[in-house]
């Protein structure tokens, strides 16, 4: 990613970034407080909040209802897209939320508007791993702790750039600053590879395959997270890089 793509991206709202205070290293530094407050597990982090970016809330969905609210976004946009989405929806019914897997929602005050699943590391493989098999285990076999980004989806009515933007920051605060995950894996179709790649820096990992789920071909994407931050560091924008849901609580 080159200063014209992070100066782009600024423009756009889509990186991990907002402009509250808090710096990446700030984050770092208030990171065992954060863990001291019990912000741990998928029941732990905390409650509703207000992100910076339009006045869109952001929440770790827990209860049975929001769930459902994030599963019904999916179903509908997935299927606006020509995805079939039976096969992702039976899996997900045929057994318990796993506790690996945190569900993020956004909610502009009337709706949710979008959400995104944070898949962490486990002893069962990551569902990327059910189509690009064995090109996340070389990555978790060389000592890096991985995590994947499944189920994202915006709604039609949405700021798209916002809600992706406040989605993704979210992920990464839990997932870098609280589990320590070193690579990001996501699966796009091959027509947003060029956007995920250009824009936020992610690689191909693995070449297109019909992923089975949703009857869909899939591109295997990773990002490394200290590439990430170094890159906007190199640039010139490293203390914006923060965490949107705890600056407040912070």
């Amino acid at each position: 990613m080159n200063p014209t793509d992070v100066s782009s991206a600024l423009i756009y709202g889509i990186p991990l970034i907002s402009c509250i205070g808090y710096g990446y290293e700030t984050l770092m530094a208030c990171r065992g407080r954060l863990l001291g407050q019990g912000i741990v597990g998928t029941s732990g982090y905390g409650p509703e909040v207000r992100a910076p970016i339009n006045g869109l809330r952001l929440a770790v969905a827990q209860s049975q209802q929001q769930l459902a609210v994030a599963r019904e976004l999916v179903k509908r946009r997935y299927a606006w897209r020509g995805y079939d989405v039976h096969g992702d929806e039976d899996r997900n019914h045929a057994r318990d939320p796993s506790p690996s897997e945190i569900t993020f929602i956004v909610n502009d005050g009337r709706a949710t508007v979008g959400t995104v699943t944070l898949g962490l590391d486990r002893p069962e493989v990551l569902l990327a791993e059910l189509t690009h098999e064995g090109v996340i285990e070389e990555v978790r076999a060389s000592g890096r702790k991985v995590c994947e980004l499944t189920r994202l989806a915006i709604a039609e009515s949405a700021d798209s750039k916002s809600v992706l933007a406040s989605l993704l920051g979210l992920a990464h605060f839990v997932g870098r600053s609280m589990h320590d995950v070193s690579d990001v894996f996501i699966e796009v179709n091959p027509r947003h590879v060029s956007f995920y790649s250009r824009v936020l820096g992610f690689v191909v990992a693995a070449s297109e395959k019909v992923c089975e789920r949703v009857s869909a071909p899939s591109v295997l994407l990773r990002l490394e997270l200290d590439a990430l931050e170094d890159r906007l560091t190199r640039v010139g924008i490293g203390a914006l890089l923060l965490p949107l849901c705890f600056a407040e609580a912070a």
